[in-house]
């Protein structure tokens, strides 16, 4: 699990930059003339670089010496933030006790101060534990809670946490749609931080959603690809950055990863890359000790020595995965298993039989350890079950002894559930007649939506076609007619210009001739929006780049990503897709007061996705559906989503942003969609 240590701006620093830091922190803590506060918050960062640089028991040290020092202070927020951070600490050094004591602090000083932030944070540093003690719907409850609490605070980089936590812990609970909309979240409130580390942070939750996805539904390779693309960014970004980066822990998780996803959904003419990105992972992980994703990037290296007959080699590996395992201060008890297993498999191949008995006993005992304690609960309330069962057998072979009365009135019972019963069957089999003669009815009905449809739809090509047509002969009759007689004016007025002498007829007439560059301009613009020329020379790929590109020089940041487009689209189905995207980019920049637009094209075999994104305001999309209030805008793209026979997907909440796909086949020849 991902480490982030939120609210704070240091982390696991790497020693050159904690050096630097740690004598600038020192250098500020000697000023005398250094406020209680500041004092308060250069200790505290100066505490968490000598925890992760120096040594636990100096960080708790320092730590100490700071929560002392806040107790000079009224407003008691710094006090409930160093207790929530010395709670997490604990944890940290597995001490679990200590931690609950000290967030039980935390909270006190928490409701003492009207600091919201500070509240958010002890909220989340209650989630946070909560899910590591196995509690996640209390961790839940504590995330909902921090997040209530800073909804109107700019504090992005713990809102971004807070979302990243939550995603993990749905993940857990295979709750895939839950688990991609905080990893969405959490990736867009770190981008607002402009931090690497949070940027990285979040590439990794939302490369997790993905492969999460993707492992539920393998048919979606879609899923796939984008898990490889925000994990492959991560390396690299983490690569490119290593100075700039506090968390480099990160490196070796991504980047096993993206080995455990090319090991196991990609052909074996991908080995040549996973065994890059083991390497990766060993190496990084060593360097930062991060042991669980070392024990096992080994454990994989050993599957595949296996694999190759090399026992000597499995057996170093797997040497390699059990001293990392048990470097953790809590040993995964996930990863133990796996190594008991593989040296059982190494043994038997190498003929040492009773060693690889001895192995494989231990994994049996390992494997079950893990679920010891649901398997406890459930036998006791089997036995319970099974108990009073039992006795009312027992029971009811008593009460049949002493009294032929009853076995009569049994009887009586019987029968009377009999006529019960067959009640019950003449009942249900006239519903079914009913339900029967109702979905008749419902497929006749849906024989005339589907002709109904087929006719709208072929209403709807002629009008597009139509439209196509008009706006490309709109489009040549102004840029032939009325462009080159703008163009023919200015070439005459240039003329008039050497004729006058007068300064202020002159400067009358630079003025015009400016009008009239504005105009040829502006009639160039509105001709090409009409009929881009690159669409019909180069495709939509290119297309969607140009246009995307006239609108971040004018300002816009908007951004423009095309995957694996072939360009083998029909031109029309371009076309129609080019105005949607028109529309969908328009609407954000009009409607969504969006600082950040995010468009991406994406092949996928004979499918293609259109997306969307910004970081507006977002609408809720229930309430306009329920309605009926819909704009012109939203209505032309609706139409041209059903003349493509595709699907129209909206994900927006009020205050989140909104992200829209579009999905298609590449040709009208294709199947359907439903």
């Amino acid at each position: 699990m991902l480490l982030l240590i939120a609210g704070s701006c240091l982390g696991t620093i790497s020693p050159v930059q904690a050096h630097i830091v740690e004598d600038s922190l020192k250098l500020v803590l000697s000023r005398k003339d250094l406020s209680v506060p500041e004092r308060v918050e250069a200790m505290n960062k100066l505490a968490e670089i000598t925890f992760y640089r120096r040594g636990h028991k100096e960080g708790f040290s320092v730590l100490h010496k700071a929560i002392k020092l806040s107790g000079q202070l009224e407003d008691k927020k710094h006090k409930a933030r160093l207790y929530a951070v010395l709670a997490r600490w604990y944890v940290e050094d597995n001490q679990f006790l200590q931690a609950n004591e000290n967030l039980d602090s935390a909270l006190y000083y928490s409701d003492k101060t009207g600091d919201n932030e500070a509240r958010g944070y002890v909220e989340y540093t209650r989630g946070w534990l909560r899910l590591r003690q196995n509690k996640p719907r209390e961790a839940i409850a504590g995330f909902l809670e921090g997040l209530h609490l800073v909804e109107r605070e700019e504090a992005h980089g713990l809102k971004s946490a807070i979302y990243g936590e939550m995603s993990d812990a749905y993940g857990q609970w295979s709750d895939t749609l839950n688990q991609q909309k905080y990893a969405v979240l959490c990736y867009k409130e770190a981008l607002r931080t402009g931090d690497p580390d949070m940027q990285t942070y979040a590439d990794l939750s939302v490369g997790n959603s993905f492969a999460d996805r993707f492992e539920k539904d393998t048919t979606r390779q879609v899923f796939r690809d984008s898990a490889f693309y925000y994990y492959k960014h991560s390396v690299s970004f983490l690569e490119k950055n290593r100075d700039r980066v506090v968390h480099l822990t990160r490196l070796p998780v991504a980047a096993y990863n993206i080995a455990k996803l090319y090991s196991r959904y990609m052909p074996s003419s991908y080995e040549e890359k996973v065994r890059y990105y083991l390497d990766l992972a060993v190496k990084e992980a060593q360097k930062t000790n991060e042991y669980s994703v070392l024990a096992q990037s080994y454990i994989m290296l050993t599957e595949y020595a296996i694999m190759e007959e090399d026992y000597i080699r499995a057996e170093f590996f797997i040497g390699n995965a059990a001293i990392a395992a048990h470097e953790e201060p809590v040993v995964n008890k996930r990863i133990l298993p796996g190594i008991s297993w593989y040296f059982s498999v190494i043994r038997e191949k190498q003929g040492d039989l009773g060693e690889a008995l001895r192995y494989y006993k231990q994994y049996i005992r390992e494997y079950t350890n893990r679920f010891d304690m649901e398997r406890m609960a459930l036998a006791q309330k089997l036995e319970a079950q099974y108990e009073a069962n039992r006795k009312e057998r027992e029971l009811a072979v008593l009460q049949e002894k002493i009294t032929y009365s009853k076995k009569l009135n049994r009887l009586y019972i019987g029968l009377a559930l009999v006529g019960f019963i067959a009640v019950i069957i003449l009942i249900y089999a006239n519903k079914q007649r009913t339900k029967a003669m109702k979905q008749q009815k419902q497929l006749h009905k849906m024989e005339v939506g589907k002709i109904e449809q087929k006719n709208r739809i072929s209403l709807l090509s002629a009008m597009l076609e139509g439209q196509e047509q008009e706006r490309s002969r709109l489009a040549r009759d102004l840029h032939d007619g009325l462009g080159g007689l703008l163009s023919g004016i200015k070439i005459e007025m240039s003329a008039v210009k050497t004729i006058l002498a007068n300064p202020e007829g002159q400067g009358l007439m630079d003025k015009t001739m400016e009008h009239l560059d504005d105009a040829v301009n502006e009639l160039r613009r509105i001709a090409h929006s009409m009929m881009p020329e690159i669409l019909i020379r180069y495709g939509l790929g290119e297309a969607v780049k140009e246009y995307c590109q006239r609108f971040r020089t004018s300002g816009v940041r908007i951004e423009c990503r095309v995957f694996n487009y072939t360009n083998e689209m029909d031109h029309s189905r371009q076309m129609v897709l080019y105005r949607i995207m028109q529309e969908l980019v328009n609407n954000a920049i009009k409607h969504a007061e969006a600082s950040l637009i995010y468009v991406q094209l994406q092949q996928v075999e004979d499918k293609i996705f259109l997306t969307v994104e910004d970081d507006g305001i977002g609408f809720d999309k229930d309430k306009i559906a329920a309605t009926g209030k819909q704009s012109a805008g939203w209505t032309n793209i609706r139409a041209r989503v059903e003349f493509l026979h595709g699907s129209l997907d909206i994900l927006s909440e009020k205050g989140s942003g909104t992200t829209i796909t579009v999905e298609c086949l590449m040709n009208a020849d294709g199947r359907e969609k439903k």
